[in-house]
């Protein structure tokens, strides 16, 4: 992410791209409360999705890392949400 406005504009950016992310994880929880997994899991795919772009928009190390944790805790997710749909 880089912008002619320099690391404010890139900080906005990665902070839109999170606050999008925790979104479509609360509208997750909220389809799983209704029973709908498939559009859970999707919303959770989404989420990981989002995690690995600000992985790799990340230069620090700690936050490469971090970012990559969530984002495979939320692929996990997103499968076990399937698992379950496949097996219901």
């Amino acid at each position: 992410m880089s912008h002619p406005l320099g690391a404010l504009a890139d900080n906005m950016t990665a902070y839109a791209i999170y606050a999008t992310a925790q979104s479509e994880m609360r509208r997750a929880y909220t389809l799983i409360e209704t029973g709908d997994l498939d559009a859970a899991a999707n919303e959770v795919e989404s989420a990981a999705h989002a995690a690995e772009v600000l992985a790799r928009a990340s230069t620090e190390l700690d936050r490469i890392a971090h970012w990559r944790r969530v984002a495979a805790a939320r692929q996990r997710f997103a499968d076990q949400l399937r698992t379950e749909l496949v097996a219901a």
